[in-house]
């Protein structure tokens, strides 16, 4: 029986917003930053479409995904999805009040800050322990993705993205080439033949904030991908 109230929920929710507004620049100023430094990547051309937050156990999962699914939740966020994969629940929300972040390319170029509103919260892995906080952020890459890491545009690039997440001869060879313009990345690619929505990443250590964190590249932002999702479970269950 749940016994958490309205206050404990509205506690939870403010808790996870505030550390989200708080953390969330730093994480993607510091990775922006350690891309560019070690590998010449400028990631500021590619958009950010949502940000990882990790939970250490399935308890504080249960209570967060329940706090902000709760009706006194509903201004704040909405959720898109909560299904299993690979063994475990994962729930994403969009963000009512985006979070704002500087784009290191953008200052250089003359260009805005972006914004991101869309969080993706994994239950924790059995036999994985890991503390709580932010554990990857996802960017997509555009088709045309050659002529954009040659862009000298001082907005931010309009990306090209694919029109499904299903894997095909299209997503491998942009991941290939998208892999192949930074050769001294030690990319991993054991995402890249998922069926759905593949992709490939580096993983970054942040030092004592952040830890060791992921920054992952595909072709669709996650919130496209779970509307193609429920319009195809839709039709197969009409």
């Amino acid at each position: 029986m749940d016994t958490t109230t309205d206050t404990d929920r509205s506690v939870i929710v403010n808790n996870f917003l505030t550390n989200l507004s708080e953390q969330v620049p730093s994480f993607l100023d510091e990775i922006q930053s350690r891309l560019q430094s070690l590998y010449n990547l400028d990631v500021s051309r590619y958009h950010a479409d949502h940000v990882c937050w990790r939970t250490a156990s399935m308890e504080e999962y249960c209570a967060l995904i329940s706090a902000l699914r709760s009706p006194e939740s509903a201004d704040q966020c909405t959720l898109l999805i909560e299904s299993e994969i690979g063994g475990r629940l994962i729930a994403t929300f969009k963000l009512t009040q985006s979070i704002e972040y500087a784009s290191i390319g953008d200052v250089d170029r003359g260009g805005a800050t972006r914004t991101i509103n869309v969080v993706e919260i994994p239950a924790p892995k059995d036999g994985s322990p890991y503390k709580t906080g932010l554990e990857h952020v996802e960017f997509v890459i555009p088709t045309n993705v050659k002529n954009t890491a040659t862009s000298t545009n001082t907005n931010p690039p309009q990306v090209k993205t694919v029109s499904s997440p299903m894997n095909d001869a299209v997503h491998q060879s942009t991941l290939d080439e998208f892999m192949a313009q930074y050769p001294t990345v030690k990319w991993s690619t054991k995402a890249k033949n998922k069926e759905n929505n593949p992709d490939v990443s580096v993983k970054m250590d942040l030092d004592e904030l952040f830890g060791v964190c992921s920054v992952k590249f595909h072709l669709m932002p996650l919130a496209r991908v779970i509307d193609y999702e429920i319009q195809v479970s839709h039709m197969d269950n009409s």
